[in-house]
């Protein structure tokens, strides 16, 4: 019995010698940018929102967004430099010799209904009303880790068709209903194939990645690895696939991409 006690004092030393390089190597790889260690307590990544970075980063305009004055300013007025500061209604009408500002008898002018912001022109005077602005999308800055967004802000950047969609789902399903023109693509294949990833048609775009919503850590894999690879604007839909088909968004079924 004695005998024994040598052998295992010694699997005792390297089984604890084993753990305290484990654990010592764990706390390098969870303090590296990005973490690549396992967390000690197992618990949901809390990511940094798009929503609540603020107004002052809304710099990313729609295409065919705002119009008018470099920084989105108000287009210039084209009224004469000589005509006094005064109300529109006030003005003389285009082609008038008047010198009160008051317009000629029975003519009229154009008024905007309460809540109406398109601007006013004389009745007749055939002026083109001033084109709708598109509001702008949220800036969104350069991460060395995923930014969570939410659908109403996701609708906005598939509307404008300024995003590249990622579908972090299994095939079957991908087939059963995704958002129209996502490319499927896993995390376990974004690393097997790196060919796969390269090709994608990021296009200068942000890339919004999303699976099952919940629970599902897919998209947040996949988002990680996109980054790991170079990748420096991704977005983590939370909601994932089943919130966008409940809100009555858009779907699209099959194989697609």
């Amino acid at each position: 019995m004695s005998s024994q006690m040598p052998l295992r004092r010694q699997v005792f030393v390297l089984v604890a010698a084993g753990a305290v390089l484990g654990i010592v190597y764990n706390s390098m790889g969870l303090a590296s940018h990005p973490p690549r260690g396992i967390p000690w307590v197992a618990a949901k990544a809390a990511l940094p929102s798009l929503e609540d970075m603020g107004p002052a980063d809304s710099a990313m305009s729609a295409p065919g967004g705002e119009l008018g004055a470099p920084g989105g300013g108000s287009p210039p007025s084209s009224a004469p430099t000589s005509v006094s500061p005064a109300t529109t209604a006030d003005r003389p009408l285009a082609g008038s010799t008047g010198t009160s500002g008051a317009p000629p008898a029975g003519a009229a002018t154009t008024r905007p209904a309460p809540g109406d912001a398109r601007p006013t022109s004389p009745a007749g005077s055939g002026a083109v009303p001033e084109p709708r602005r598109a509001a702008p999308l949220p800036f969104i800055p350069d991460s060395d880790q995923p930014i969570q967004v939410q659908i109403a802000t996701v609708k906005r950047f598939f509307d404008a068709r300024a995003a590249l969609f990622l579908d972090a789902r299994d095939p079957a399903e991908y087939e059963k209903g995704h958002i129209p023109g996502a490319i499927r693509l896993t995390s376990a294949e974004a690393q097997n194939e790196p060919e796969r990833t390269k090709a994608l048609p990021v296009q200068g775009r942000p890339t919004i990645v999303y699976c099952e919503g919940g629970t599902c850590e897919a998209s947040l894999d996949l988002a990680r690895f996109l980054l790991e690879s170079g990748f420096k604007k991704v977005l983590v839909y939370m909601g994932g696939y089943p919130e966008w088909d409940a809100a009555g968004h858009p779907v699209e079924r099959g194989s697609g991409r």
